[in-house]
């Protein structure tokens, strides 16, 4: 992982860290909790050589189940190459696959490679903003009580992120099978 994409992780965990504790009965996420963990969602180059590393140190046995999940999901859900499909086509797609599990998640729905999760699953359920645009999109437990000022406070700025191009657009069942293929070829 590039030391500056670690920073960026980095500074997502303290950001949540913090509103955690500036706002502790706002941001209810929380171990087993996993309604963020279905649905697909685009990740980046980034955080696809970062699930290998995590990847590469679980037992055999445990990567083969989240390999075998993965294959499943791209199977089930005639996953297009996302670097294919224009915003629509994507968000199309997308929006068919909202109920579907993380092939991280294991059967009590813990995640397997937490440590090593994307940026966007180090972020999910705070509100967001690009720059001083506030929009809001927080997950629909969290921040019910909060004002908008606390929730102001607690977005996640977008800015933060990498700007990605369409050539740097995967899911995490996606990468998951490329990783895959990319062992397998050792």
């Amino acid at each position: 992982m590039s030391d500056p994409y670690k920073s960026i992780l980095d500074h997502a965990d303290r950001h949540f860290a913090e509103v955690v504790r500036e706002q502790p009965t706002s941001l209810l996420c929380g171990r087993g909790c996993t309604l963020c963990c279905h649905g697909l969602f685009e990740i980046t180059s980034a955080d696809v050589a970062i699930l290998g590393d995590a990847l590469d140190q679980l037992a055999p046995s445990v990567r083969a189940g989240i390999e075998q999940r993965a294959a499943s999901i791209m199977t089930s859900t005639s996953h297009p190459n996302l670097r294919d499909l224009d915003d629509q086509e994507k968000a199309e797609f997308l929006g068919t696959t909202e109920e579907v599990a993380c092939p991280n998640l294991d059967e009590k729905g813990l995640c397997l490679v937490y440590e090593s999760r994307p940026l966007i699953c180090r972020t999910f359920g705070l509100p967001i903003r690009t720059g001083i645009r506030y929009t809001g999109e927080e997950c629909e437990l969290n921040f019910t009580a909060a004002t908008q000022d606390e929730k102001e406070r607690a977005a996640w700025d977008l800015l933060w992120e990498d700007e990605i191009g369409p050539e740097d657009q995967f899911t995490i069942p996606e990468a998951i099978v490329l990783l895959g293929r990319v062992r397998s070829s050792r």
